[in-house]
């Protein structure tokens, strides 16, 4: 037998192959195209939360990516497809096991074996048995090979997804931010706006006591100026609930996070120019496009194993121990024992079950492949959208400080014709309102600009570097 191993050896290095399709990136549709959207080109910010120039929003980011339980959730499927690639890579190398009995053993007179009738053999004996038990199996048809890759490319997909999670996680703590800090402006603004209507409301009164005006007039400003109180709360509870869900974000309690957001802070100012980088660098940089993708490599792989269960699987075992009745008997070379040789094994008829695995293979590797292109379409489309958007959001927000200074020299005429006596104070107070509302316009418009930054920034797949 020990010259047969080395023969089968050799005829197992020269007649493996690898079955199943070996794996080949897929094209990907528009990629190599320019952008649609006149983004500005240039290399993609990865850091970007820091373009908005808060410290606070900076140490919030820091504190999700250090403590966010989806992230840390994103960490353990990580450790547990690195650790299934490790169990699988061992299974390419022989396993060894020792084993070791001692157990009293009691035979048949009545058996198969005629006890009585053998001189000197006893029916009832001990017997103590230890040693090694060996085996490995030989990769004719890469069965292995298909195994370990398809691993390896989970663990990716494992490292990819993590890093969505991160990319996620950073720009939800940002929009929460952004969403704090316009309630927060909302709610101080809506302040003003019903002081003003307040005020308006009691000139329209005195105007309607004098017989200057209608009930109807006066009614109205009454009517606005409570509307305009009731929003104030509203606008204040908005503000608590994003300071919340920042909580949640960073893994802290409410009361953590939320006293230290609660004290009222301007909006960031959002970037005017936003590099968009190379159109065909943005599916590497996307961690959902590189995660699909990795996942249609696994499944690709898959295939090749099962088809391997097509073929028979070869096998060296051994086993090498001592064995005897005596415990004192063991160390002698007459215990020892020996079994060694190769082993066999072949499914030549399974029903058709075999070839039902390798049609769902096949099935879920085309199912992965619609799901990568998917996410590349996806991908290009958000990118577009996200460009889109940022420009018309900008747009809209140099109107909206532009309404807002023309209302502001409006109420800056008023105040001059009121002291000369050109107008009376009821115009005063309108135009005080007409500020206000401009003013809660043009801190929307900043604040749509600074969520679609937000936006850009992310479908441009930066920051989970």
């Amino acid at each position: 037998m020990p010259r047969l191993l080395p023969l089968l050896l050799a005829g197992a290095a020269l007649a493996g192959c690898t079955v199943g399709p070996d794996y080949q990136r897929p094209a990907t549709p528009g990629s190599t195209a320019g952008w649609v959207e006149p983004g500005t080109p240039g290399a993609v910010d990865l850091a970007w939360w820091n373009r908005f120039g808060d410290a606070q929003l900076s140490a919030l980011v820091a504190r999700a990516i250090e403590n966010g339980p989806d992230l840390a959730e994103a960490e353990a499927r990580l450790a547990e497809a690195r650790a299934n690639r490790s169990a699988v890579a061992g299974t390419n190398l022989p396993t060894v096991t020792a084993k070791g009995s001692a157990t009293e053993n009691v035979l048949s007179r009545n058996g198969q074996l005629p006890i009585g009738q053998i001189p000197g053999f006893q029916r009832e004996f001990r017997l103590f048995d230890g040693g090694f038990d060996a085996s490995w199996e030989i990769d004719l048809w890469g069965r292995h090979v298909r195994q370990d890759q398809a691993a390896n490319a989970r663990e990716e997909a494992a490292l990819f997804a993590r890093r969505d999670v991160m990319l996620t996680l950073i720009a939800e703590v940002a929009r929460n931010y952004l969403d704090l800090r316009n309630a927060q402006a909302t709610a101080a603004t809506a302040k003003a706006t019903a002081e003003a209507d307040t005020d308006l409301a009691r000139l329209t009164r005195l105007r309607f006591d004098a017989g200057e005006t209608s009930r109807l007039d006066a009614e109205t400003a009454e009517g606005a100026a409570r509307a305009s109180a009731a929003a104030v709360p509203d606008a204040e509870a908005s503000a608590t609930a994003a300071a919340y869900r920042i909580a949640t974000l960073v893994g802290s309690t409410p009361e953590d996070v939320g006293a230290m957001l609660r004290a009222p802070a301007p909006l960031p100012a959002s970037p005017d120019e936003i590099l968009v980088g190379v159109r065909s660098e943005l599916l590497e940089r996307r961690p959902d496009v590189r995660r699909a993708e990795r996942e249609l490599a696994a499944a690709t792989a898959d295939i090749g194993v099962a088809t391997a269960d097509l073929f028979p699987r070869f096998s060296l075992f051994g086993s090498i121990g001592q064995q005897a009745r005596n415990p004192g008997d063991l160390f002698s070379s007459d215990s020892t024992r020996l079994q060694i040789g190769p082993s066999i094994s072949w499914p030549i008829f399974s029903g058709g079950t075999i070839r039902a695995q390798i049609r769902g293979a096949d099935a879920r590797g085309q199912g992965a492949a619609a799901r990568y292109e998917k996410a590349v379409l996806g991908a290009l489309s958000d990118s577009e959208t996200a460009i889109n958007r940022f420009l018309n959001a900008r747009i809209a927000a140099q109107e909206a400080g532009a309404a807002l200074e023309r209302e502001q020299a409006a109420f800056s005429l008023a105040e001059r014709r009121v002291a000369s006596g050109e107008d009376d104070r009821l115009a005063l107070a309108r135009g005080r309102k007409a500020v206000l509302v401009a003013e809660r316009r043009e801190s929307d418009a900043a604040a749509r600009k600074a969520q679609a930054a937000v936006a850009l920034f992310k479908a441009l797949g930066g920051g989970w570097s």
